[in-house]
């Protein structure tokens, strides 16, 4: 819900100067002359959607070492199959099972996408074995199956879109002059190829989760800020897009907005993927084919006389 600034009738003279020298600071003006002392910069001010191709890692590159290190290079234990490719999570639990791991970490610092521009760097991917009980208990929670977290470098603000957001924030302006950061997604799946299908056909996953979080975070991964949580996915549609605001009160959102005033140049955060497979369907994902697609846009609500004071 909006929250619109409320100018009372002894201030309306001078609410009436302070958008007329809004006016020479900010194009176009007229923007700012509408819900009462509020401004959407978004897609009207040709703040363009973000698109990018999260794909998780391959079963090579999270466990490469696994097979050899837990057979001795005897023979592979029953049932995986001759490319690790195909493995399933219910093979690379197998794996970390006999390994005796109950969690490993892979860090990537080049990222492959199929998005023209689109920027991520460093990938961490968590896969944490829930399959006993006994094992990993801290971290699993009385879960049983497999939890996946995915955690990389985002560029939200090239230099061009830090460019056109300064053309409505002085040099000046307090961090107060924005009311909030929201993200209008149009796309947020979680996909597989399908095998064996031409064309790189993929199918949605989400109903193998029983629990999804997609949020946001510092470089430094210590504010996390969850955005998105599984019951909305099914609501998410190019034709059906849903508008998420940041926490008001989280930390992550204050450090944003204060890096967004900042800015010079490019702003980056940290995008954070939380997943929980049910034992029952980690033989229906693999890793190697598999990823997000986000398709966004970013939406910054500015009050107006905040950033009159700043230029006064």
């Amino acid at each position: 819900m909006l929250v619109h600034t409320r100018i009372s009738a002894p201030a309306a003279e001078l609410a009436i100067k302070a958008f007329v020298l809004l006016a020479s600071f900010a194009s176009p003006a007229c923007s700012f002359l509408e819900a009462a002392g509020e401004v959407t910069i978004g897609a009207d001010q040709k703040i363009p959607k973000v698109s990018t191709q999260l794909k998780w890692p391959s079963v090579d590159q999270v466990l490469g070492d696994a097979l050899t290190s837990a057979t001795g290079g005897a023979k592979a234990p029953a049932g995986l199959p001759v490319s690790l490719g195909s493995a399933t999570l219910a093979h690379v639990q197998g794996l970390m099972t006999i390994d005796g791991e109950c969690h490993r970490v892979v860090t990537i610092p080049t990222v492959e996408s199929k998005i023209k521009d689109s920027v991520l760097q460093n990938l961490r991917f968590e896969l944490t074995n829930c399959g006993d009980p006994s094992r990993c208990v801290e971290r699993c929670g009385g879960f049983q199956g497999m939890k996946m977290e995915a955690r990389i470098d985002f560029q939200m603000l090239d230099a061009a879109k830090v460019k056109k957001l300064k053309e409505f924030l002085s040099d000046k302006t307090s961090t107060d002059a924005i009311l909030q950061i929201r993200a209008q997604f149009f796309q947020l799946e979680f996909f597989e190829t399908v095998a064996g299908a031409p064309d790189g056909k993929t199918q949605s996953i989400v109903e193998l989760f029983t629990d999804s979080q997609m949020g946001l975070s510092s470089l430094s991964g210590d504010d996390d800020t969850v955005v998105v949580e599984q019951r909305y996915l099914p609501l998410i549609s190019p034709t059906t897009p849903q508008r998420f605001e940041l926490d008001p009160h989280a930390v992550f959102t204050h450090r944003l907005k204060q890096a967004v005033v900042d800015a010079q140049d490019a702003v980056w955060v940290q995008i954070f993927e939380k997943l929980a497979i049910p034992q029952k369907n980690l033989y229906g994902i693999t890793l190697g084919g598999g990823g997000v697609n986000i398709e966004l846009q970013p939406e910054f609500v500015i009050n107006a006389l905040e950033v009159v004071k700043g230029v006064l």
